[in-house]
């Protein structure tokens, strides 16, 4: 009986292990990365969805009237705000042009709108307001990008 109880103890641990693992994708350390670089007392952010393939990442956020999109890059598990931008962020061929391979880009792309398509439609709307793409500053300053221009992540 002991070594009945003791294997489905170790089953049980070793399944909460995989599955922790498999929920620690990054998208936790990418929120707080936007959050810390954003958020304001008298302006809060909210992030609504994040999805991660691979060291890649895209954000929902929405901050009073404006919102918009993140392009997150991540190296030795540290992640990075590339840039913000709009409806583009959405899309599988601009994450492709931002260095995310095709497969990873088409996941994103994905895997954004099935996120999207659980939040309310009044939410969703706020992300198309970002207008074109800016690349983002450590500080979290913005500078506009040329549509030309392919930024390296």
């Amino acid at each position: 009986m002991r070594f009945v109880l003791r294997f489905f103890a170790m089953a049980a641990i070793s399944a909460a292990m995989c599955l922790s693992a498999r929920a620690d994708d990054g998208s936790d350390a990418a929120r707080r990365l936007l959050v810390e670089t954003f958020d304001k007392p008298e302006s809060r952010l909210f992030v609504d969805a994040v999805v991660v393939e691979g060291d890649a990442a895209v954000a929902d956020w929405r901050q009073g009237d404006l919102g918009g999109r993140a392009f997150l890059t991540r190296k030795n598990d540290a992640w990075t705000i590339a840039l913000c931008g709009g409806d583009a962020l959405k899309d599988s061929a601009t994450l492709e042009r931002l260095g995310v391979s095709k497969t990873h880009a088409e996941a994103l792309s994905r895997r954004l709108a099935a996120e999207e398509k659980r939040l309310s439609p009044d939410v969703v709307e706020h992300f198309s307001r970002f207008d074109g793409m800016a690349a983002v500053e450590a500080d979290g300053g913005h500078s506009p990008l040329d549509p030309h221009h392919k930024p390296i992540p």
